[in-house]
């Protein structure tokens, strides 16, 4: 044990000795190329971010977000491959200032609500921020382009440059579709729970007022309920025990009690 221990302290040694006598301008060198590739790199990916702002380059009929061209897809993979999440929100930024969705492999414009405030209600029922609506022209594009964003590495691009492992994939459509289908079928769903439960409030209701039931093939017969309305009996007052005081002092009364605060402040 105590072999391998002054084994490791020779290497260490050796280590150091070998660093103090390199050369300085040959570090110096070495450190000046490292940084002039992590600047080429962050050139690279602020190129990419601009030429993805104003992406598809191919449009035409038959070609939107869900049917995007071979080449622009590849094209996108590619450029966005070294992105950070954060330079994918600065790409969604740009776009919605050129007046894109936020999508980058969409051609259409993003949605535009109005004057209003800060807030929004959407056909779903769900209250959103306004700039969180208008990055979209759809939910489609908002989902694909979250897709790619998780795939992105919080790690800077140069700790990743040159990794063959680095693939982004796009949302598969078929689960886009079937998504959707699930969600129609959700809120189907619930329609008809909220129609079913608007009907057993209406018969709670009904019997409530004593509504007959419904007879099958007629009409709905009503029973009503005897109400008898009966107007109150007013007394006049008796106008020979009536007394009016002529004291100008009931002002002062509280309660039937007249107090001395006037007269005790003038004393």
């Amino acid at each position: 044990m105590e072999s391998k221990i002054r084994e490791l302290r020779g290497i260490l040694k050796d280590s150091a000795s070998a660093q103090r006598a390199a050369d300085p301008r040959t570090i110096a060198l070495q450190h000046a190329r490292v940084v002039q590739h992590r600047k080429d790199l962050e050139a690279t990916i602020l190129d990419s971010l601009i030429l993805l702002s104003e992406y598809p380059p191919t449009r035409g009929p038959g070609i939107d977000a869900s049917r995007p061209a071979a080449s622009d897809a590849a094209g996108f993979k590619t450029h966005v491959r070294l992105f950070q999440p954060s330079d994918y929100d600065d790409l969604i930024a740009e776009r919605h200032v050129n007046g894109l969705c936020g999508y980058a492999l969409c051609p259409r414009p993003h949605r535009d609500t109005g004057p209003g405030g800060t807030w929004r209600i959407t056909g779903a029922g769900h209250i959103v921020k306004r700039e969180d609506l208008e990055r979209w022209c759809a939910h489609a594009c908002a989902r694909r382009a979250l897709y790619v964003k998780v795939q992105l590495h919080e790690a800077a691009a140069w700790e990743r440059a040159g990794s063959p492992d680095i693939h982004i994939d796009l949302l598969d459509e078929d689960l886009l579709d079937a998504d959707v289908d699930r969600a129609t079928q959700q809120l189907a769903d619930l329609q008809i729970e909220e129609q079913a439960r608007q009907a057993r409030d209406a018969a709670a209701l009904a019997a409530e007022r004593g509504d007959r039931p419904r007879r099958a093939g007629g009409a709905a017969g009503k029973q009503r309920v005897p109400v008898s309305l009966q107007e109150r009996e007013t007394q006049v007052p008796d106008l020979k025990n009536l007394r009016i005081s002529e004291d100008d002092d009931d002002h002062l009364l509280v309660e039937g009690y007249k107090t001395n605060l006037g007269e005790s402040a003038h004393r």
